[in-house]
């Protein structure tokens, strides 16, 4: 399963050269993220046990540009989960077309010993409206 949110794009987006300008490609997505979160209260329940999410890498990759006055569909999905890893796939959709694809991986930080933790069964339930599984 997946969660989807829309946004429709507005000319302060976008670059010189008319489409969306790379870097606000990562706030659409951040914003998806934190919208997907919200709906299932992870980052309250992370908050309530002392951890925090870090983002530790992004791959993007832009299949095609997007245009002002265009509404986008970004799709937020569970990835791999390693060891001290967990990664979230998005999907940028216009008209049903992908557009943009993305990895996100974070660590969940412990916030009193400053360190990243292990992931477990009981961190991935907070994902499982966003898993396959």
């Amino acid at each position: 399963m997946s969660h989807t949110c829309s946004k429709k794009v507005r000319g302060f987006h976008c670059d010189a050269y008319g489409h969306v300008n790379n870097a606000r490609y990562l706030e659409f997505l951040e914003e998806a993220r934190w919208t997907a979160f919200e709906e299932d209260k992870v980052v309250e329940a992370f908050d309530a046990i002392g951890l925090q999410f870090f983002v530790v890498n992004i791959t993007i990759r832009f299949k095609s540009p997007v245009l002002p006055e265009t509404t986008i569909d970004i799709t937020t999905s569970l990835g791999e989960t390693k060891r001290k890893t967990i990664s979230f796939i998005q999907e940028i959709h216009v008209d049903g077309n992908l557009s943009t694809s993305a990895e996100v991986t974070f660590v969940l930080f412990d916030k009193n010993t400053q360190r990243a933790v292990m992931i477990n069964e009981s961190h991935l339930a907070y994902f499982k409206n966003l898993s396959d599984a």
